[in-house]
């Protein structure tokens, strides 16, 4: 009898060990020691009969996974696994801020529109897009002063542009040539790429 009881209470220590591993880690000591426990446990089992250590070999291999699956569904919603998920809440506050023009306009709102570099980019320098002077970086080869770009996203707080192919700034000069002729009240305001005179700006 007292070895059935020993067996159960290693099985119990066992799982106890599994749970306290998961919610506090410990570098893998608690998991040495649970595996110490079931093996003892199995090895007990089977000294009162061949029949109960197999027994307690398939509940292991039975219970344990289900287990691991239940405690790992839960432990992200503990404030250990949230700690070291770097989770937050829904109403915590980001403390990432978000990337800007000098003029407060988030670059985000930027990408997909075209402009004209204002400074040679080797990769890095600056350009002009919707009356925005930003800082940019080419993702591909370096672009020269005066090209046309497309801002394609915003990374580490600058955006990232290519070079505009030929149809896009065919494109680009027909809908400001197109902007000028139907808006004559914004004709002064209006340029294509080629009548930004570079040389006024300050870089």
């Amino acid at each position: 009898m007292m070895p059935v009881l020993y067996t159960l209470g290693l099985l119990v220590l066992f799982l106890t060990l599994v749970i306290a591993e998961i919610i506090v880690p410990s570098g893998g000591l608690l998991s040495l020691f649970a595996v110490a426990a079931a093996i003892t446990a199995v090895l007990i089992a089977f000294t009162v009969s061949l029949n109960f250590g197999l027994a307690v070999v398939l509940g292991l291999l039975v219970l344990t996974p289900i287990l691991l699956s239940i405690i790992l569904r839960l432990w992200p919603q503990t404030g250990v696994g949230k700690e070291i998920l770097n989770r937050r809440g829904p109403n915590s506050e980001s403390s990432v801020p978000i990337a800007t023009a000098p003029d407060g306009t988030p670059l985000n709102e930027l990408v997909g529109r075209y402009g004209v570099a204002a400074s040679d980019l080797l990769p890095a320098g600056r350009i002009i897009v919707d009356d925005h002077k930003v800082d940019a970086v080419s993702t591909g080869m370096p672009i020269d002063r005066g090209q046309p770009v497309k801002v394609v996203r915003v990374q580490a707080g600058k955006l990232q542009v290519r070079s505009a192919s030929v149809e896009e700034s065919q494109a680009i000069k027909h809908s400001a040539t197109a902007n000028a002729s139907t808006s004559p009240s914004e004709s002064n305001s209006a340029k294509t790429l080629d009548e930004v005179n570079l040389d006024d700006l300050e870089i």
